[in-house]
């Protein structure tokens, strides 16, 4: 019975986010400064007040035990001296202190009640019309041979009607490679025919599906519903009306998504499928979960959104050659304090100077492994390291044996983190599993970074306690 119970006990964590405490976590420094011993003079006492006063949401720690106080301590500290000095803290502004104060000051402090619940009407500044650009990566199908993989660089422009919906407008050029087959090999295409280019225009209604606040910036996330007209400008016969959808989320300036199109007709054989990053402004959201009435906690989420620069290096072997610079976008699911879910994407390509270029298109799952040291103050930097498996897509001379098929990347990195954003150098081993891509064999070097959406979340990472 007595187990039974304990284990009911709610955490801490849990308890601010049931009493709508959450703001509670960033309040930490500022309760911990406050000197609490017992009886509580004049100075001491009115430090109590001012701080309640200037964060209203104090005053809801009334409803909190002194057994669920002392549980939330816990939870905002990581040592037993401050989780004390909390704990006292925390009994005070919820006005359970003995007070000894002189004539004239009030002793009774009685907490007003919280008034009346208003919405918030203040809006971010936002223009309703907004512009933005995004390059992107992806594959392609076509009625003619090609080798599947395609880039694509475009504008588009926005206007937003009210908090949820708008209207944009894209255009885009699509272009990829025809097919390439080398039967001397010798490295270059022996019937190189038209690659396939396309240009896109599109428009349509576009949906927020969700708006929330991250630090001093709105992060959003935004379906685009197309329609319009695709021309296939190198290869006759794929011309013809499409349709299309993007799904990105934004951070700030900065877009992240994939966009599919499909055409339809006479051009029903064309078909983009793109992930993209880019800029945008303007046509944001203007408002939050934060504004509503009743204010609704924010959302927790144990995400992070990372973005990687394959700097350079090298594949250990003759069909490949030094590497350029590419680019590659990972989504990171917080698991536990030395370890992380990841999903990764990314391209890699190899210009082979007088030869045909090779690029190689992946996608990855595995898993990260925090190797900083234990929990000391002051540790911002240390070691980490991934593990994935996935498949690889090579645009590529055929017969080639550095093509596609699955994959194993393992990566050892070093950087810094902290509860909200991550960054750091590093270096990969990739190699292929099938008789298709035994030759593929490439080293290279990368740098990351990533921002983490919620600190509550990943607040085991904060080396700076």
């Amino acid at each position: 019975m007595f187990t039974g119970a304990a284990a009911a006990q709610p955490t801490g964590d849990e308890l601010l986010d049931k009493f709508g405490l959450a703001e509670v976590r960033a309040l930490t420094g500022e309760i911990g400064a406050l000197s609490t011993a017992e009886p509580l003079d004049d100075a001491r006492y009115a430090a109590v007040i001012q701080l309640r006063a200037k964060h209203p949401i104090l005053g809801r720690l009334g409803a909190l035990d002194d057994v669920q106080l002392a549980v939330v301590a816990g939870a905002l500290c990581h040592d037993a001296a401050c989780t004390t000095s909390t704990t006292r803290a925390l009994r005070c502004l919820a006005d359970r202190c003995s007070v000894t104060v002189s004539a004239g000051l009030d002793d009774h402090d009685a907490i007003a009640p919280e008034p009346e619940c208003m919405p918030n009407r203040r809006r971010k500044r936002a223009p309703l019309l907004g512009v933005g650009f995004d390059w992107g990566n992806g594959i392609q199908r076509s009625s003619a041979a090609n080798d599947g993989s395609a880039t694509t660089f475009g504008i588009s422009a926005r206007l937003r009607f009210s908090e949820r919906y708008g209207f944009v407008v894209r255009t885009d050029r699509t272009a990829g490679r025809d097919e390439a087959t080398d039967v001397d090999r010798d490295g270059v295409d022996d019937f190189e025919s038209n690659s396939i280019t396309r240009f896109t225009a599109l428009a349509g209604p576009t949906i927020v599906l969700d708006s929330t606040k991250f630090e001093n910036t709105t992060r959003s996330v935004r379906l685009d519903l197309l329609a319009g007209y695709l021309a296939t400008k190198s290869l006759p016969g794929e011309d013809g009306l499409a349709v299309g959808a993007d799904l990105a989320i934004q951070l700030s300036i900065f877009r992240m998504g994939v966009r599919l199109v499909q055409g339809l007709g006479e051009a029903k054989q064309a078909t983009n499928l793109m992930l993209h990053v880019g800029l945008a402004v303007g046509a944001t959201p203007t408002r939050t979960e934060a504004d509503s009435c009743p204010p609704r906690g924010r959302r927790s989420s144990p995400l992070a959104l990372g973005f990687s620069i394959p700097i350079s290096g090298a594949g250990i072997s003759s069909q490949l050659g030094y590497l350029a610079p590419g680019f590659g976008a990972e989504l990171v699911w917080h698991l536990h304090r030395k370890l992380d879910a990841i999903v990764r994407a990314d391209m890699l390509s190899f210009p082979r100077r007088d030869k045909d270029r090779v690029t190689h298109q992946a996608a990855l799952v595995g898993v990260r492994i925090d190797h900083f040291g234990k929990r000391r103050r002051r540790q911002k930097t240390g070691w980490y390291s991934t593990l994935m498996a996935g498949v690889t897509h090579a645009a590529d001379l055929e017969p080639s044996t550095v093509g596609d098929g699955p994959i194993v990347d393992a990566s050892i990195a070093w950087g810094g983190q902290d509860d909200e954003f991550a960054g750091g150098f590093r270096l990969h081993a990739r190699f292929g599993l099938s008789r298709d891509n035994e030759d593929y064999r490439v080293l290279f070097l990368a740098f990351g970074w990533e921002f983490r959406f919620d600190r509550r979340r990943w607040n085991d990472r904060d080396r700076t306690w």
